[in-house]
């Protein structure tokens, strides 16, 4: 039987508090979840590891040849916060498990890290989404326009990302 390893595939190896090994596929490569109490490089995470990429082979996404730096998320937040005359009070990045971004009533956004692993179009398009609510802090009409009024396509770009998952 052939190999059907994907090639170059990131595989992200994580403690949490659990019984037994997980892993999934994410949009950024896989994700394996270890107990506590097990070691990261023990031969049983590696053999875990090595089956699962082998089932998982067909629900890995290629690589995205056009990713944006972390850096480069924070340049486009700069640049759309000015492009439609809004200021958020602040600016983080970081893995969430649900969400691609939020915003508080504070005017705090953050973005996911794993915006960085989808094509670019569709981290502008969350960019945004989080930036218009600093207008208008639901999702109505109003809020839709608000969007509209930026980026014509953001219904079209909204359905692309429903195929991801953060």
């Amino acid at each position: 039987m052939a190999d059907r390893t994907p090639p170059n595939v990131r595989v992200t190896v994580r403690h949490q508090r659990r019984a037994s090994l997980m892993m999934r596929a994410t949009h950024a490569g896989i994700e394996v979840y270890v107990p506590l109490w097990l070691p990261k490089d023990s031969r049983a995470v590696r053999a875990f590891i090595a089956e699962g990429l082998k089932q998982l082979a067909d629900k890995v996404p290629p690589p995205q040849p056009e990713q944006i730096s972390p850096a480069a998320l924070r340049a486009l937040v700069d640049d759309w916060a000015a492009r439609m005359g809004v200021e958020p009070a602040r600016v983080t990045l970081r893995p969430m498990q649900r969400k691609w971004g939020s915003c508080s009533r504070r005017g705090h956004i953050t973005l996911n890290t794993a915006l960085c692993w989808l094509p670019p179009r569709l981290a502008e398009y969350v960019v945004v989404h989080e930036l218009a609510h600093l207008r208008v802090f639901n999702h109505s009409k109003d809020f839709k326009a608000v969007l509209a009024q930026y980026l014509p396509d953001w219904e079209a770009r909204a359905g692309e990302l429903r195929a991801y998952r953060p």
